[in-house]
């Protein structure tokens, strides 16, 4: 548990923290599995559509939700590893602060952006 870790991590930051962004990063590698297959799938289709046929595929709830569900995951799980290099390789402490408001400021607007995008299809 985390208090038997605690003099060995010394530093390193909360244990149980650390621990749930192990879990969060291995649930979205997880759904990123199916996902990116049922993703590249349809990409193979994109190319012989037209504007109409690609604005009918995203329009739908289903497929809307699924590219949603997955865009999240990635910017989720890309969010976790980008952090993870910064506290491992960044040494200032004033660079690796920017670092990861820099990292939480683009993957949450990305999120907000392809969130309305999303609603935007699926509402017109």
């Amino acid at each position: 548990d985390g208090i038997r870790d605690q003099p060995r991590s010394r530093g390193l930051g909360d244990v149980y923290k650390r621990q749930r962004k192990w879990l969060i990063q291995r649930i979205t590698a997880i759904l990123l599995i199916p996902l990116s297959f049922w993703f590249i799938y349809h990409c193979l289709s994109f190319a012989s559509m037209n504007y109409t046929q690609l604005f009918l595929f995203f329009k739908s709830i289903i497929n809307s939700f699924l590219f949603l569900i997955m865009m999240i995951s990635m910017l989720i799980h890309a969010k976790l590893g980008c952090e993870t290099i910064v506290e491992d390789y960044v040494t200032s402490k004033s660079l690796k602060h920017i670092s990861k408001l820099l990292i939480n400021f683009i993957v949450y607007l990305s999120m907000i952006i392809i969130t309305l995008a999303i609603v935007r299809i699926v509402l017109i």
